[in-house]
């Protein structure tokens, strides 16, 4: 009998994010393996540089606490030096689908911290780098927040303040 073939009876154990179960797997509340989720890479990225502790704690606490929500600044403009960007999982809440989003968090010239979680910001980000190139930006990006809404649905995006 082949390797793949299930056999009958078998209990196959399925995790929310189809991670192979092991002895070391640890799930919490949610069913999430939190082993898993600490050894897999995770897709990131990062301007800010941090050469020592404070500046890495300073970076830490942005990125891990941020003070505002980029929804708090429609029509408000934000002076942009910094990027950091992560994929999280978001939950559907209609249907309970699980799917990857961006989670954006951006730096302002005084090192104050706007999070969002935004497929319309992220898509603005990237356009942003096109023309302006790659954070840390030594004049900052005066970045203005807008607010699309198609239908029933609302959207964030940027656009540079003149």
């Amino acid at each position: 009998m082949s390797e793949n073939v299930k056999k009958e009876n078998e209990i196959v154990v399925v995790t929310p994010n189809n991670t192979p179960v092991n002895s070391m797997s640890k799930f919490d509340d949610m069913g999430f393996d939190l082993v898993a989720d600490m050894t897999t890479a995770k897709a990131q990225y990062c301007s800010m540089k941090a050469d020592t502790d404070k500046a890495k704690a300073e970076m830490f606490n942005a990125i891990n606490a941020p003070e505002f929500r980029v929804a708090d600044f429609i029509n408000k403009t934000i002076l942009a030096k910094d990027i950091y960007i992560e994929v999280v999982e978001c939950v559907k809440q209609e249907t309970g689908e699980v799917t990857a989003c961006p989670r954006i968090v951006i730096i302002d010239s005084d090192n104050k911290a706007y999070q969002c979680v935004s497929v319309g910001i992220y898509s603005a980000i990237k356009k942003v780098i096109q023309f302006f190139g790659e954070p840390t930006w030594e004049k900052p990006i005066p970045l203005e927040v807008k607010q699309v809404t198609k239908a029933d649905r609302k959207m964030l995006t940027l656009n540079i303040a003149k």
